[in-house]
């Protein structure tokens, strides 16, 4: 009788479990998707974002929002304190650190690489981040028509593990680059379109 009852409670918590899944974004055509991102203006992404390499690995919150004229990084600890905030624009880089002193650079990955030891493309990150691959990128798409990896110009490479029903079109929730020696693993939780 006991086993009965507890072969039909857990079978109700893995419906339960199941029930509360995300669903997998569908299945779409390679080259609507790719309009329809080619289409995305202005966006901002929030999440986490975890480095990995030989000499530094830390973790914090991502918060990232671009627009044409101007993106803006910051990333924070789990307290919400500031650990570094850079904007970029076509005259180059400002980072500003948790100690509120400011650096610039026509380089914004190089800033961010000097000050935390973390090389992270910023440069690419616009497109790469909702899954559009640039001109010069090679990419393979999975069985949805979206893209599942990417090999950057710049010697990164990209793994797309999961996309986001719940945008439309469809984005990433988590992407993996790594290049070298360092990994560095995004979770997007977050994502709002600011199109017009």
């Amino acid at each position: 009788m006991f086993s009965c009852i507890r072969i039909c409670v857990l079978a109700l918590l893995f419906t339960v479990i199941a029930g509360c899944a995300t669903a997998p974004a569908p299945t779409t055509k390679w080259h609507t998707h790719r309009a329809a991102l080619d289409a995305i203006d202005s966006y901002t992404a929030i999440g986490k974002v975890a480095f990995i390499s030989p000499d530094t690995r830390f973790s914090a919150n991502l918060y990232w929002q671009h627009a044409p004229a101007q993106s803006q990084l910051r990333l924070t600890n789990f307290l919400g304190t500031t650990l570094l905030s850079l904007t970029m624009n076509d005259q180059g880089a400002i980072l500003v650190d948790d100690q509120g002193k400011q650096y610039q650079d026509t380089n914004p990955a190089r800033l961010i690489a000097y000050l935390t030891g973390a090389h992270l493309p910023v440069e690419a990150l616009a497109p790469w981040l909702v899954g559009l691959p640039r001109t010069q990128d090679r990419f393979s798409l999975g069985p949805d028509n979206r893209v599942a990896a990417l090999n950057g110009a710049q010697g990164w490479n990209i793994d797309y593990q999961d996309y986001s029903a719940e945008t439309q079109p469809a984005l990433p929730t988590r992407i993996t680059l790594i290049k070298d020696q360092q990994t560095i693993k995004l979770m997007i939780s977050d994502w709002t379109l600011d199109n017009d």
